[in-house]
């Protein structure tokens, strides 16, 4: 499986988290050390913030690798909604929406579509949903570095990805759009290049991918004090973000066999 951040504090977060310490020679993949570097079980890359570079990235290790899964790992920002999403949250989207993509008319603004792939509903159903109430994936290591008493709730929500950073709270396109997508409890730059990217890959009946988007809030955008809880809460996002996102990929690797090594592939 491949897991994808978007900026350099997240990759060397989930890194540090899962042990990828090895890159390999002229790639920018990452392995754990004992990995065969033919077949390794988790690769990482980072693949660059905003949709379009993070879509052209993820094709590329499809190309190279084929996953069977791939995982976008990082940070997003929080919106103050019914889920009351707080900094350090997990967010799980089972759906994406895309809030870039529209036209200006004198009837005002219409949205317009593409077609992409969303999260894997088999996935959050197995492995994502039941860490909701099985707090096992907060290590030791990760309570330590929090704040004290401090311990994340995972929300399975939607998500909305866009191509700008949204933290004014005075933004007549904020409010827009946090009043048009009033279900969703977060907003990132990535998810829907990495859901695009995945669907123009289907080109092979016999290659399925799936995927799969774990963020943790660092910032609340609504929120007068955004940047500086931004500043504050980043490192902490990245580690909280990491270590679920391990937890997921340690369960899928145990339960789920490597069809690369089956007799048939190796035949």
């Amino acid at each position: 499986m491949a897991v994808l951040t978007a900026v350099q504090e997240e990759s060397e977060a989930f890194r540090r988290v899962g042990g990828l310490t090895q890159r390999l020679k002229g790639r920018p993949y990452y392995i754990a050390p004992e990995s065969d570097p033919a077949f390794p079980e988790v690769i990482h890359r980072e693949i660059d913030r905003n949709n379009i570079q993070s879509g052209e990235r993820v094709r590329d290790v499809i190309e190279h690798w084929q996953p069977e899964l791939l995982i976008l790992c990082g940070i997003a920002g929080g919106i103050n909604g019914h889920a009351k999403v707080s900094v350090g949250d997990v967010i799980i989207p089972p759906y994406i929406h895309y809030c870039s993509f529209a036209k200006l008319g004198n009837s005002g603004m219409r949205r317009r579509y593409i077609p992409f792939d969303y999260p894997s509903i088999n996935l959050h159903q197995d492995y994502v949903a039941p860490l909701r109430d099985d707090r096992s994936w907060i290590t030791d290591s990760l309570r330590d570095s929090l704040p004290d008493g401090w311990e994340p709730t995972v929300h399975v929500e939607s998500l909305v990805a866009g191509d700008k950073i949204y933290g004014d709270p005075n933004s007549q396109e904020q409010q827009r759009i946090v009043g048009e997508y009033d279900e969703a409890v977060a907003v990132d730059m990535e998810s829907v290049g990495l859901c695009r990217g995945v669907a123009a890959s289907r080109n092979n009946p016999q290659y399925n991918p799936r995927l799969l988007i774990i963020r943790s809030v660092s910032d609340i955008i609504d929120d007068p004090q955004n940047n500086e809880t931004r500043e504050e809460w980043r490192p902490h996002a990245c580690e909280i973000a990491s270590t679920f996102t391990w937890r997921v990929v340690t369960d899928i690797v145990d339960m789920e066999p490597d069809l690369r090594r089956t007799p048939e592939a190796v035949a």
